[in-house]
């Protein structure tokens, strides 16, 4: 498994409750950084960073899908003004429900690769040590024509 990161800029805990109004009741996670992760000799899939260290229900999703099987996982999207909300359910093994706030204006090419490979992986530890640990990341499959839908409405 290999990494490559990509320039990023991050949201702050304000911006976040602002653009939600404080009513987001799901953990919700700023993105840290984007990259793509190698799976394969030809393979790289998108892969977000984010900060789960305050989550710990969210950072065993990954080690519980590893043991457990993949189960039923779905996505929803949705856009205001700049920032892009990904939503992720899971409802088996486990239940489980996050949110990761994208910048349309920063990251609408890496969400449109999003839609295109129809996945994500969730890097939820430090992407620089991926070579020597070898975590366990969370992948999900991404709706990438209802993504692609909502990143481009015109506002």
């Amino acid at each position: 498994m290999g990494y490559e990161k990509r320039p990023n800029v991050s949201f702050d805990g304000e911006h976040l409750e602002r653009v939600t109004g404080g009513f987001v009741s799901v953990p919700f996670f700023a993105v840290q950084e984007i990259g793509h992760t190698l799976l394969d000799e030809n393979t790289w899939m998108p892969t977000v960073t984010i900060d789960v260290s305050q989550s710990p229900a969210v950072a065993d999703l990954a080690r519980v899908h590893a043991v457990e099987g993949i189960g039923n996982v779905s996505t929803h999207a949705i856009r205001e003004d700049d920032t892009v909300l990904l939503g992720v359910q899971l409802t088996s093994p486990v239940q489980a429900t996050f949110a990761v706030a994208f910048s349309y204006a920063v990251h609408r090419e890496f969400l449109n690769e999003v839609a295109d490979a129809g996945s994500l992986i969730f890097a939820t530890t430090d992407a620089q040590t991926v070579h020597e640990n070898r975590p366990l990341w969370l992948s999900v499959d991404i709706d990438g024509n209802a993504l692609r839908q909502t990143i481009n409405i015109d506002r």
